[in-house]
């Protein structure tokens, strides 16, 4: 469900560090209150971008090769995906009432389902507020859709002209593109946001190219 705990993962897959994964539903008793959260000899990292830190001074290099303006640009990549794609993949989770029910079902699914409406309610309405607040709840549809399309055809461009968004070899602009880019294709066969994305045969073939190169376990 998370697509920066598949991130998390596959920065480790590319590390070369021994890991293994462990589900958590509820990870109140984390730092910060969410996942992922990344058990090291250093004490608990959590947050993403800290676990990419974390490896990094480790010795892992996710844009080898890669020279200043390259790797300005797949930070640029990384915080489109992270805060723009990201708002999209909430949108159409938290707030398209034809996708609710199977993400309720997902995340609350410990909780017995006659009691599931009751105690998913109020975090679906704070983060419906949330959105509201940060404005992409406000939007229609159809204006959701043409910014989402702003970012994906130039994500579907280069991934039509290269293997991966800067060039030849995997670098972080992937692995934060491709983890919110397979989150939406997979989030509900009713959402017209996983339908677009199943109907592009270039950016499905861009993510079969990213999972081929970084499987997870």
């Amino acid at each position: 469900m998370s697509p920066f705990c598949i991130k998390s993962a596959m920065m480790l897959e590319l590390s070369g560090q021994p890991w293994q994964r462990s589900d958590m539903l509820d990870p109140t008793e984390m730092p910060h209150r969410k996942l992922p959260v990344l058990e090291t000899p250093d004490g608990r990292i959590a947050d993403s971008d800290c676990i990419r830190d974390w490896l990094e001074g480790q010795g892992a290099d996710f844009d080898a090769d890669q020279d200043s303006a390259a790797r300005a640009h797949a930070r640029a990549w990384v915080r489109l995906a992270e805060y723009h794609l990201g708002l999209h993949l909430l949108q159409m989770r938290w707030n398209d009432d034809a996708v609710w029910p199977e993400v309720r079902d997902q995340i609350f699914q410990p909780v017995p389902e006659p009691m599931r409406d009751e105690i998913s309610a109020p975090v679906r309405r704070e983060i419906q507020a949330g959105l509201h607040w940060q404005g992409v709840a406000r939007f229609t549809e159809a204006e959701r859709m043409h910014r989402l399309e702003q970012d994906l055809e130039p994500i579907a461009a280069l991934a039509s002209e290269r293997a991966f968004l800067m060039g030849e070899r995997i670098t972080s602009a992937d692995l934060s593109v491709a983890p919110f880019l397979i989150s939406m294709l997979h989030t509900s066969d009713g959402s017209v946001v996983s339908k677009r994305l199943r109907d592009d045969k270039i950016l499905c073939a861009y993510l079969s190219r990213v999972f081929e190169t970084v499987p997870l376990p």
